[in-house]
């Protein structure tokens, strides 16, 4: 059923005469009766009865019409409602991110932002770094922060941030006052870690593997904050990136001595999607954002 369809049998219905119609439609009077003739076979009947030199709707369609109403108030309201949606100062836009990148920065982010934007409503949504691109190129978020340069051509990626990772632990660990650490220092210990799917595990994984070591792990979970818990507890150890804002008790990072081990945040969006205002005013102010936070903090140091 074509859309324009719809809008002929409407005026049709209206002004009742073909010719005034087809007129005022800017097309002609056989493509104005072929369309209703097709709609009429779509719907299963006649929609009118010829008057005179008039066209009446008759019971078909009488009902027909009613639906039809329904059916362009409903567009006008969901056109309406997009049109609100991509205004740069009015709006929503979803925004996923990884677990260890909530606590750590986008709550900081999100006080100014909604400061700068009051009617723009930032949705949240969490997962994990693969998981967050699946859903940005199935549409479900509009923004992602995550660690992953996507090779897709659909998906943009500005990098933000080199977060240095460093060995975890309790304050009271015998390890907790050094300087530094060696891998090979930790190959007695148990590990508390992100699961498999997580890149940030990948990471970690491949620093045990350039060292030639195999570690215990005595905990996998979802969540950085977790992980972060459970070695306040002393439950294990981790390698996990600086935990800023994460309030926990007994907490030491240690740098890992001779190893470069660092992971790059960026922001991914659609390459299509930059064209929303929206979407363009949230990714400026990520990266101003992480600029100036760049500027107040040497990574490489912390």
């Amino acid at each position: 059923m074509e859309w324009h369809h719809l809008e002929y049998f409407k005026l049709l219905a209206k002004l009742q005469n073909v010719s005034l119609s087809a007129k005022q439609l800017n097309v002609s009077q056989s493509a104005l009766s072929r369309a209703i003739k097709h709609l009429e076979e779509e719907v299963g009947s006649p929609l009118f009865n010829r008057v005179g030199r008039s066209l009446k709707l008759n019971k078909h369609g009488k009902e027909f019409l009613v639906t039809v109403n329904t059916i362009t108030q409903e567009m006008e309201m969901f056109k309406s409602k997009v049109t609100q949606s991509i205004d740069m100062l009015n709006g929503d836009i979803t925004l996923g991110f990884l677990h260890s990148v909530g606590p750590t920065y986008l709550s900081d982010f999100l006080k100014t932002f909604n400061a700068d934007y009051p009617n723009i409503r930032v949705k949240l949504l969490q997962d994990d770094a693969k998981g967050l691109i699946s859903k940005l190129e199935n549409g479900d978020i509009d923004i992602a922060i995550t660690m992953v340069t996507p090779a897709s051509k659909s998906v943009c990626f500005i990098p933000l941030l080199q977060e240095q990772l460093f060995i975890t632990l309790n304050s009271n660990h015998n390890l907790a006052q050094a300087q530094s650490l060696n891998v090979a220092d930790l190959v007695d210990e148990r590990f508390i870690l992100l699961k498999e799917n997580f890149v940030l595990r990948e990471q970690v994984d491949r620093i045990f593997s350039d060292h030639g070591i195999n570690v215990e792990i005595n905990f996998e979970s979802d969540e950085t904050l977790t992980i972060a818990s459970f070695v306040s507890a002393g439950l294990g150890i981790s390698i996990l990136p600086k935990l800023k804002n994460i309030q926990l008790p007994n907490l030491t990072q240690i740098p890992i001595n001779k190893y470069n081990a660092q992971r790059k945040i960026g922001l991914c969006y659609l390459t299509q999607t930059d064209l929303l205002p929206i979407v363009k005013v949230t990714k400026e102010s990520l990266i101003n954002y992480f600029n100036n936070y760049n500027e107040g903090e040497d990574y490489n140091n912390n």
